[in-house]
């Protein structure tokens, strides 16, 4: 597989990258079991959630094809649950345009949220996906992540209950704050960033 770089960039989300990504977004949750919704969003919905993202200082970040200017592909780390004893665990999330998938993407978007995790001094990594979707499952098991366990029969789309694979990733390096302290993690750095590079 040649190498993505070659045919992509990779940068922070933006506000004008917000049509592509509810698209893609409204893709998987009309045609698969990787989105527990029924209904498509709106842009001013992921407006929200960029927003909200941003100033809670998780990173998210956009794949764009270098010859065309679109954005086709785009991850993020989100709270795992919002008590402050879980502040160093986030939740990882990839989606690629349909016409992008086998590109490499899914692979190099992990692996840069990886690394920007690290860098934010995150512990623990998570992954929630249908457990039908081996295909998302193998990508993030070759990536180092364990499969922690499955919930049977969670979710219910398309006439069928689902079962969920869970799966974490922890980082050895990041160590806690101190007993009686509370964990936080470094905000993403929105105004600085550079693809493969620290902070």
């Amino acid at each position: 597989m040649p190498n993505p770089l070659e045919r992509y960039s990779i940068r922070k989300v933006e506000e004008q990258d917000l049509p592509a990504i509810t698209e893609i977004y409204n893709e998987r949750i009309t045609n698969s079991t990787g989105l527990f919704i029924y209904d498509p969003l709106t842009v001013d919905y992921m407006k929200k959630w960029f927003e909200t993202t941003k100033e809670m200082g998780y990173p998210a970040i956009v794949a764009v094809e270098k010859t065309t200017g679109q954005t086709v592909a785009y991850s993020y780390l989100g709270s795992f649950r919002s008590k402050p004893a879980y502040n160093l665990s986030a939740e990882i999330t990839v989606y690629i345009h349909l016409d992008h998938h086998r590109q490499g993407l899914g692979r190099l978007l992990s692996l840069e949220i990886m690394r920007i995790a690290k860098d934010l001094k995150f512990k623990a990594i998570t992954a929630g996906i249908t457990s039908e979707n081996t295909p998302s499952i193998g990508l993030f098991k070759s990536l180092g992540f364990n499969e922690a366990g499955v919930f049977r029969n969670t979710g219910y789309k398309f006439g069928r209950f689902l079962d969920v694979t869970f799966l974490e990733y922890c980082i050895p390096e990041t160590e806690g704050p101190g007993d009686g302290k509370i964990p936080t993690f470094i905000p993403f750095p929105w105004d600085t960033y550079v693809y493969g590079q620290s902070s």
